[in-house]
Formats: structure tokens, C-alpha cells, sequence
């Protein structure tokens, strides 16, 4: 059996958020941080997921907020290690300040091209998550021979 470790790079800041994983389509389970899986040594369709479908009323229709990224050719060794951080890590860096600022203008007034340029880049934001929201991981597989 081979031991493939999922971890997920984050900094200190960041929070341990759950994210589903899939191993060729299947519901492998939900992880925090790092786990190992024993599995038989091979190759895998990997996708990993935060996220998911949120209803709508009783329609049953659904709107899908989940963002995700799939490897579509994992070769699990005898000890493989599955990386995965998010790419907006600029993007985050960047709406934090805004948020912190946002927070100041509560109690101080700030000028309206402040406000202007906060609900821009906002905006700009959200269009590059949609955009990128099935690719949002950046995925790094090691081998690592022991």
C-alpha cells in the first residue's frame, strides 16, 4: 500500500477550513490542515473542493459558490505528497487591507473616491474568482523515496 499526504499550505493567519476531496470522481472524505490516506499505489484523478451548492427555497434549484482544482493524472508512489494553496494569495492580501480600512471608515469619513475604488476592486475580485473558480488551487505533487 502506498501513503498519499494531502496537505494544504496555508499561512499562519489563514484558517483551517474544510475541504472535500475526490479520488477519481469519489467522495474520499473531508480534511483540516494535513492527512494521510493508504491506498494502493497507481494513478488518480485528484480534485480538491471548498465549498459547495447552496439551495434556493423549496424550487430545488441551487446556485454552486464551491471553488476547486482537479490533477487529472496523480501517480501515487510508495509516498506521495499532494500540495495545494490558493492562488489569490495577492488578491487576499489585498481585500484584507481593504476590509481593514473599511472597518477605520466606520468612524472616520473617508472621501468618496475611497469608496469608489474599494467597491471597483471589489467587484474585480469577485469577476476573477467566478472566473477562475475550477482551477483556484495550485497543486504540487512530491515523491519522496524512504
Amino acid at each position: 500500500m502506498a501513503t498519499l499526504t494531502l496537505r494544504h499550505q496555508r499561512r499562519f493567519y489563514e484558517p483551517r477550513l474544510p475541504h472535500l476531496i475526490f479520488i477519481d470522481d469519489l467522495y474520499a472524505g473531508t480534511m483540516q490542515g494535513e492527512t494521510q490516506i493508504q491506498m494502493p499505489a497507481g494513478h488518480y484523478k485528484m480534485r480538491v473542493q471548498f465549498g459547495g451548492k447552496i439551495p434556493l427555497g423549496k424550487s430545488g434549484k441551487s446556485i454552486d459558490l464551491s471553488v476547486s482544482s482537479t490533477c487529472d493524472n496523480v501517480d501515487v508512489k510508495q509516498h506521495t505528497t499532494f500540495l495545494f494553496h490558493d492562488r489569490e494569495r495577492l488578491w487576499n492580501l489585498l481585500f484584507d487591507i481593504d476590509l481593514i480600512v473599511w472597518l477605520v471608515s466606520l468612524f472616520i469619513p473617508l472621501t468618496r473616491l475611497y469608496r469608489i475604488l474599494s467597491d471597483s476592486f471589489f467587484v474585480i475580485w469577485l469577476v476573477r474568482l467566478l472566473i477562475i473558480r475550477k482551477r483556484y488551487y495550485r497543486i504540487i505533487i512530491q515523491h519522496e523515496e524512504r
